[in-house]
């Protein structure tokens, strides 16, 4: 499908675009007319909320006053807690990616007395307490250690409480070690207290890694610990490209299709749906709204991280991942011959998910 057929006034979005920084007193008017226009029904109409955010955006470099930050209102505003739930229950590429993914950890945990468990990102614990629930069963687990990296210390210390909160409820021990900083700043070799089987889970965390070197060192650095797994889930979208219409492109045309599924997601109100949407809107206004030098989401294609395992030796296992039947929501899961399990609406391969060891 092309991009032209997705909004009828993407013509005139991407004119802004390719003028992007320089513009004239001319331009900005009509950049501002047609904030106002998209504006209008935009709650009810996925589209006009897409390019308004992508305005939004644009104005990082504008400037508008006219603009300015009335698309935050607090209209669609949720609790975090309320947009979280959503993500997990209910989003398919996170709700998917990730059961995929610890089905994949728990069966890598089978037969073991004691596991290494180090998750990079790990926010504030969710998807591990979801290993930890799958992992009651396994008759030989004695002792799991959680090694939660994290440059956010609330969240760190709120996982470190509740993944704690779990001994005496599961029949195994658990240790907590927390490493409050960036994965490209560990030096995963040196971690202490390391035993047993050692798996490593990235979820949506290493593309926060800024440069081409640093991502490579930082998968050199986890080879060193020798894990029997490593996971990631990463966007499948090329973010890192440094210029801006072309990224532009790809930005506009990887978020048409999330906000597409999240139309689709059943039993979740239009307001949810829209705060939602607003939820990528902060991804938006970084990959196209700051300077090079202070963007953060610098997603890749999968196919360059799998370079980078390739070059750090290791080998791409998919076959372990088991996938689902059927998504919803018209995204489809499928393997790809590069060595990952993608996830797809209509012609776009959204996320993928990759097993290494």
């Amino acid at each position: 499908m092309s991009l032209t057929t997705q909004f009828d006034s993407y013509q005139q979005l991407s004119s802004f675009m390719k003028m992007a920084p320089n513009f004239d007193g001319q331009t900005k008017t009509e950049i501002e007319a047609f904030f106002a226009q998209c504006m209008e029904g935009m709650e009810n109409d996925s589209k006009k909320l897409l390019a308004t955010l992508f305005i939004k955006a644009l104005n990082k470099r504008i400037n508008s006053e006219f603009i300015g930050e009335n698309i935050y209102l607090g209209k669609y505003e949720i609790s975090q807690i309320q947009l979280f739930n959503i993500l997990i229950e209910k989003f398919p590429f996170v709700k998917f990616s990730q059961q995929i993914t610890n089905n994949a950890i728990v069966d890598e945990m089978d037969d073991c007395e004691e596991v290494t468990l180090v998750d990079i990102g790990i926010g504030q614990g969710t998807q591990v307490v979801n290993i930890i629930e799958l992992s009651k069963n396994l008759p030989q687990l004695r002792k799991l250690h959680v090694v939660g990296i994290e440059p956010f210390g609330d969240a760190l210390a709120k996982a470190e409480e509740t993944i704690l909160g779990y001994n005496g409820k599961v029949p195994f021990q658990i240790a907590f070690t927390a490493i409050h900083d960036g994965a490209e700043n560990v030096d995963f070799a040196a971690i202490k207290n390391v035993g047993g089987k050692i798996i490593v889970n990235a979820s949506l965390a290493l593309h926060h890694i800024q440069s081409d070197l640093l991502r490579k060192e930082t998968i050199a650095r986890i080879k060193q610990m020798n894990p029997s797994a490593f996971v990631l889930i990463e966007p499948n979208v090329n973010h890192y490209e440094p210029d801006f219409y072309t990224r532009f492109q790809s930005c506009y045309k990887h978020f048409y299709h999330i906000f597409q599924v999240i139309d689709r997601i059943e039993n979740v109100g239009n307001v949810d749906k829209n705060a939602l949407k607003l939820f990528f809107g902060r991804e938006i206004e970084d990959i196209i709204g700051k300077d090079e030098k202070d963007r953060f989401e610098k997603h890749e294609p999968a196919l360059h991280w799998i370079e980078r395992l390739n070059e750090c030796n290791f080998s791409i296992n998919n076959n372990i991942l088991k996938s689902p039947v059927t998504a919803g929501c018209g995204v489809e899961i499928n393997y790809h011959e590069a060595g990952f399990l993608g996830f797809t609406h209509e012609d776009e391969t959204v996320l993928a998910v990759i097993y290494a060891n």
